[in-house]
């Protein structure tokens, strides 16, 4: 009898999210949605695990639409 693979040991949330997240096409589609403070919290997020373009994605297409860009 087989056993089915097991799923890994270590599984890193944070390291998913950066992953999802660091994506142009997601930003362009969200960036606007978010508040000033969500955008720039995210982007520090990716920033802060090496996901420098993916942050830079976020803040750029959030400017776009945003009344207070001197904020980002």
């Amino acid at each position: 009898m087989t056993t089915p693979n097991a799923a890994p040991s270590y599984y890193d949330p944070a390291d998913v999210l950066a992953e999802v997240f660091d994506d142009e096409t997601l930003a362009d589609d969200l960036a606007a949605y978010l508040t000033c403070v969500e955008a720039n919290v995210l982007a520090g997020f990716l920033d802060s695990t090496g996901r420098h373009d993916g942050a830079q994605c976020w803040l750029r297409a959030h400017r776009v639409g945003c009344n207070a860009p001197h904020r980002h």
